[in-house]
């Protein structure tokens, strides 16, 4: 029976058997379970910080618990929005949000149809977008039973908000239409108006190096092959232009490859994103493929070129009015292309951002709606 017993699941008790009361005459604080990944990339933590700030706005007695998403390095156990993590959210929680990047992208959250019944605090997604293998490949699913867990998940949401018109297209297709579309909440983190920075001479290189450097499969080595003949492009025109690169990496990963590949050249981590903002607010251009640089960048009123690897750039692209500035790595032109709009940027000429501003202030006014609706319900959750 003892090894029986071992080799069953052991049952959750969903439902504590004494749950807290959640009056709210003597309790200030509201305790909002924040599911997100943790690892040391620079992108996860734009999405996570900007979440907090601009619900805290709405929301000031909130205080967040943050909880690991999936199997990301540096979190401890329990992982995820399932089995015990929902018990203690029952028992914890007044809201649990779930924030950061690709979570559609091979379902990361793994989070099970019918275990997320068994929520009882309010739950949200906040800014949740899909991702592909490649620039025209769908959204990836490794296994189709997703589709009915993704569904089930977004049912059980009080809201539920997406990056991006593809991911919104996705759930559509899905079953779920009542998706709010806000973009990725790294863009609002700052608000700034769309400027030439004249006085810096620093250009801020953000590509994913380790997969440039990726040889083992023959397809990435294409698209990263590529995109390492683009970077010594890149870096042969801003000499040109007597520019200073300096190689952006978003992840610990990125440092060694970086630095192997391009040794003559300053090179830049933390695992503290103040230290992103700093170096930001002193750059004149960004360019590569981390989105969430160009995201950040986009809302420092920093001039970028993005090139798209998958569906994370083109849906940010079509979504704010970009798809003729931002630039496909399979584009036959690509060089040329490059070459076109540093030399436009380096003349002082913003043009291509003309609907770029309209479409993000738009969009920013529907996110801070979304976390203002978000912080009514929460605190209805109480009373």
């Amino acid at each position: 029976m003892k090894i029986l017993n071992k080799l069953l699941p052991p049952k959750i008790e969903y439902i504590p058997t004494e749950i807290r009361s959640r009056e709210k005459s003597n309790k200030k604080n509201f305790i909002i379970h924040h599911y997100c990944p943790h690892t040391f990339n620079a992108g996860d933590h734009f999405v996570i910080l900007s979440i907090r700030k601009l619900l805290k706005k709405v929301l000031p007695e909130a205080v967040f618990i943050p909880k690991a998403v999936a199997n990301n390095r540096g979190w401890g156990k329990p992982i995820g929005l399932r089995g015990e993590n929902i018990r203690l959210s029952n028992q914890y929680a007044d809201a649990v949000i779930l924030g950061g990047s690709d979570q559609y992208h091979n379902w990361s959250p793994r989070i099970k149809s019918e275990e997320i019944q068994h929520l009882i605090p309010p739950l949200f997604f906040i800014g949740l977008g899909v991702s592909s293998k490649d620039i025209n490949s769908a959204p990836y699913l490794k296994k189709e039973e997703f589709k009915k867990d993704i569904l089930a998940a977004n049912q059980k949401c009080a809201l539920s908000s997406v990056r991006d018109e593809l991911t919104q297209n996705f759930l559509a297709e899905l079953g779920y239409k009542d998706s709010i579309l806000t973009g990725c909440p790294a863009l609002y983190l700052f608000d700034e108006k769309m400027k030439l920075r004249n006085k810096s001479k620093r250009v801020l290189l953000t590509f994913p190096y380790p997969l440039i450097h990726n040889r083992k499969r023959e397809d990435t080595s294409s698209k990263f092959g590529i995109l390492a003949q683009v970077m010594n492009l890149i870096l042969k025109k801003l000499q040109e232009f007597k520019l200073e690169p300096v190689i952006v990496c978003h992840d610990d990963r990125d440092v060694p490859i970086a630095q192997k590949m391009f040794p003559d050249h300053s090179i830049f981590f933390s695992n503290y994103v103040s230290e992103y903002f700093q170096l930001f607010e002193n750059a004149s251009l960004v360019i590569g493929s981390r989105l969430h640089a160009t995201i950040l960048a986009g809302g420092m009123g920093l001039p970028f070129i993005n090139i798209n690897l998958d569906q994370r750039g083109t849906g940010f692209s079509q979504t704010f009015g970009l798809q003729n500035w931002n630039l496909n790595y399979n584009d036959p032109d690509l060089s040329a292309k490059i070459i076109e709009r540093l030399t436009q940027l380096h003349q002082g000429d913003l043009s291509g951002f003309k609907d770029f501003a309209e479409i993000k202030q738009h969009y920013r006014s529907e996110f801070l709606s979304f976390m203002k609706k978000t912080a009514e319900i929460i605190r209805g959750f109480r009373s």
